[in-house]
């Protein structure tokens, strides 16, 4: 779900125009809109990190905005790269009547937060303004550890559970959930001319919507190695719940877990039939909390 124009475009000026702020209050609080307004994964952590809910609203405000330059943006990708220039030059010098990067500093100094996890971030969105395409396996698994990867980090940076026992098992987790959001997504990202498909897959095939349709046989190649590498990867998440002191963020991680679990069954039943996109319904609910508990008890 993508940022509305408005918002977006008054967020790539320095002074945010009409959404300029003169208090961190007013900057977080633009900050909650932009981050806790959407779908995806991470904004649940609001549930369980509960006290540093503005920090992860910042981190995820900033995170949205980019990635809306990156795929939204109706401007050249020359102009985009211009643009997530800036928001680097920001993350250094931070303007601080931009609601964004007003917050996120005050949440990086607070919290003693690396610079690097947002580069990174940065880095993943370049590629995706550029349209680049995935070659191998291992290229989709670089871009996870630059796109989800900090994400996880950084969550976990903000409630003291960053370490050696918990980094490794962080990454994998998060580029689990990446890979398998590009598998709920495939029909969706191929229709906007964009493959996630590594083309090591495909061999000389080219990889495109009407390409993989009209070959059944290639496309449960895809699906089959779609799973492989989800099944490599998610598991990950019960280690680090194992890892973990918080009993609010080891159930945020296991939720998180569960959740992925029961899109990664739809994708299963799904097999070729792409053009069907999985979604949670509240009537996973009852498998979202035996997940929790099966997690519990394994553990």
């Amino acid at each position: 779900m993508a940022l509305s124009s408005s918002l977006r475009d008054a967020l790539i000026y320095r002074d945010a125009q009409s959404l300029a702020v003169d208090s961190d209050q007013d900057a977080y609080r633009l900050c909650r809109t932009v981050a806790f307004g959407h779908y995806e994964n991470f904004p649940v952590a609001q549930l369980a990190l509960g006290s540093v809910r503005d920090d992860i609203a910042a981190i995820y405000a900033f995170a949205r905005l980019a990635d809306d330059i990156a795929d939204e943006l109706p401007v050249p990708v020359d102009q985009k790269l211009s643009i997530l220039d800036t928001l680097t030059q920001w993350l250094e010098q931070p303007p601080s009547e931009h609601p964004v990067f007003r917050a996120l500093w005050r949440t990086i100094e607070r919290n003693r937060l690396p610079l690097e996890p947002f580069h990174r971030l940065l880095t993943a969105f370049r590629f995706d303004a550029a349209r680049s395409p995935f070659v191998t396996e291992d290229s989709i698994l670089a871009y996870c550890l630059n796109s989800a990867a900090p994400i996880g980090e950084l969550l976990l940076r903000l409630a003291g559970e960053w370490n050696e026992r918990t980094s490794v098992h962080s990454d994998a987790f998060c580029s689990g959930l990446q890979v398998l959001n590009f598998w709920q997504d495939i029909a969706h990202d191929l229709r906007r001319g964009r493959s996630t498909i590594p083309q090591e897959w495909l061999g000389d095939t080219a990889a495109s919507w009407e390409t993989l349709i009209a070959s059944p046989q290639l496309l449960q190649l895809v699906v089959t190695r779609y799973d492989r590498l989800v099944a490599r990867l998610l598991p990950a998440g019960l280690t680090l719940s194992s890892h973990l002191r918080s009993v609010r963020l080891v159930l945020q991680v296991r939720t998180t877990w569960a959740a992925a679990s029961c899109v990664w069954r739809a994708c299963q039943r799904r097999g070729i039939r792409i053009e069907h996109r999985p979604r949670l319904r509240w009537w996973h609910a009852p498998s979202l909390v035996w997940g929790v508990i099966a997690a519990q008890t394994s553990s």
